[in-house]
Order: C-alpha cells, then structure tokens, then sequence
C-alpha cells in the first residue's frame, strides 16, 4: 500500500510540473482585479497547437463579481502566432439583495508578437454573453468583452494594458458594472 500511494505522488508531480500557472493583478482608479490561470495542457492535449485552461477572476469595485470558467486554445491552422479561444464561464455576482448567476459562453482570439523567435507579447479580445435561458437568479443577460495587450518584460514576468467592458441585467434593471481600462501584471511559473 506504501508502495502504491509513492507511485500515486510520484506520477502526479511529474503531472504537475509540466503545468503552467499565471496569477495576476491589475487596477485603475475604481477597480482592482485579481486573476488566475492554470494550463491543463499536458494532461489533455498538445500544448504547441492546443491548449486546456482552467481560469478564475475576482473583480472589486463597491460590488463584487466572481468569476470561473474553463476553455480551450487552439492556433489557428498553420499561423501559429493567431489562437482562438472558446469556453464557458460561470458568473456570480449581487447587487442590493438581488443575485447575479450566469453562465456565458466565451469567444476570443490571440495573436503572439515576436522577436525573431521568442515570444515577447500579445494582442487579444474576448466576449462572454449569457442570455436569458443561461442565467439564473435575478439575471436576464450578461456581456463582457475586453480587449488586452500584453508584454513580457523578463521571463516570468508580464505587463499588460487593457479595457473591459461588463453589463449585468438583472429582472428590474441593468447596471454597467464596469466600462474603464485598466494596468496590470502577471508572474507566469
């Protein structure tokens, strides 16, 4: 049984240590986000054209908005620099005594820079939009999208600017909960 259960550990950090993590932050003068990325990667597909990702996202201003979600990136054909995303999210949110649960699809692209061979930034935009039949509680629709440019400054380390745009609806009203661009950071190990 020891041997058993040496083999089990063994086998899972070997599993692990080839997975990616990112954790990131960004601000502007109403909000602070916090992020999170795990690539799922070498435990279910390719990691050079396709890519399995679990993500979270928790975004603070006077309301909260918690975010969740798992999608997949694949290079587009033989252009490798251009990836297309498609997942699905789960939202959750309040306001007053109303609660926000929705479950948006996700849609996005990506498109690396280079310098000669390596990677040294990216540009991208992303849409998550749940109507009516995929959200639950008080919420009749929800629509974010973002647009995001990054740039890595040392190995493990990225910058990145951008603008988010998100509308929540809830049964009595809808409320902008965020139209601003914002500055951030990500430690990618």
């Amino acid at each position: 049984m020891k041997k058993l259960i040496f083999v089990i550990l063994l086998l899972s950090t070997q599993l692990f240590s080839f997975q990616r993590f990112a954790l990131g932050l960004n601000v502007n003068t109403d909000v602070v986000e916090f992020e999170g990325k795990l690539s799922m990667a070498p435990l279910m597909s390719d990691p050079i054209y396709r890519n399995f990702y679990a993500d979270f996202n928790f975004i603070n201003d006077d309301d909260t908005i918690f975010g969740a979600g798992v999608y997949v990136e694949n290079s587009f054909y033989s252009y490798q620099p251009l990836s297309f995303q498609v997942g699905i999210r789960s939202i959750f949110s309040d306001y007053g005594n109303d609660d926000f649960i929705a479950l948006p699809i996700l849609f996005g692209f990506k498109h690396k820079i280079y310098a000669g061979n390596i990677p040294i930034g990216s540009l991208g935009a992303k849409v998550a939009y749940a109507p009516s039949p995929i959200c639950f509680q008080d919420a009749r629709k929800y629509l974010e999208t973002r647009i995001e440019a990054t740039m890595q400054i040392i190995e493990n380390v990225e910058i990145y600017a951008g603008y988010r745009n998100i509308d929540t609806d809830y049964d009595e009203y809808q409320l902008n909960y965020s139209n601003s661009g914002y500055l951030g950071f990500r430690f990618i190990f």
